[in-house]
């Protein structure tokens, strides 16, 4: 795995750093469904098409919030291939017979992030993660696919694909106001000074990024 990721590092850092940040939202059990993650059963996941590569994960959760990355593949289809499923099950039974503090993705992870430029591509997938997971749900709750909110935003499926993908780059706000009031919900942009505990306010009030769902009239 960890020679899979660092093959990976080397042909495309940015991709390296979105399927890291995918990895430590995983951290998270509300993260443990899709968009971002699928149970392939008996307590494996797969971190599903990430990047530009197409990146698959093979991954168990333990308690306290550790993930162990088992096996990864580059693969378009929908389904993973049986025989990276049975390597990464027995990976697992072997890790679930050890004990151990720290993950390997755990130690991997903080060895990363010693390195200042992949610290920051990192915060900046996270972010992108963010984004991403935040219109699929919101998508999602509305019962609507892909297709069904492209067209009431008169645009492409593809595009919306591209909304909710963690490495797309090209949001505007004109769109992202566009899909939050497509999906009834708010938008909110904040920008916060690199080093102060003050915050500066832009057109709304000091809340996190992200889109809320609007409450129903009469409710």
């Amino acid at each position: 795995m960890r020679e899979f990721l660092d093959a990976l590092k080397a042909s495309d850092p940015n991709d390296f750093a979105v399927v890291v940040a995918g990895l430590a939202k995983l951290r998270n059990s509300q993260y443990h469904r899709e968009p971002l993650s699928k149970a392939v059963g008996e307590g494996l996941f797969e971190l599903r098409h990430v990047g530009k590569l197409n990146t698959r994960v093979l991954w168990f959760f333990m308690r306290g919030r550790r993930i162990v990355a088992l096996h990864a593949i580059r693969n378009k289809g929908q389904a993973m291939p049986a025989r990276d499923i049975a390597v990464a099950r027995e990976r697992m039974r072997d890790w679930q017979k050890s004990v151990m503090k720290k993950t390997n993705f755990d130690r991997y992870l903080e060895r990363q992030l010693q390195e200042p430029v992949f610290a920051a591509r990192f915060k900046s997938a996270g972010e992108g993660w963010d984004v991403a997971l935040q219109i699929a749900a919101l998508r999602e709750q509305a019962g609507l696919s892909q297709k069904q909110l492209a067209r009431s935003l008169k645009t492409s499926q593809q595009q919306i694909s591209r909304l909710e993908s963690p490495g797309y780059e090209g949001h505007s706000l004109s769109m992202l106001r566009r899909v939050a009031d497509a999906l009834n919900a708010k938008l909110r942009v904040v920008l916060e000074p690199a080093k102060s505990t003050k915050r500066m306010r832009v057109a709304e009030s000091p809340e996190p990024y992200g889109a809320k769902r609007r409450k129903a009239k009469g409710a």
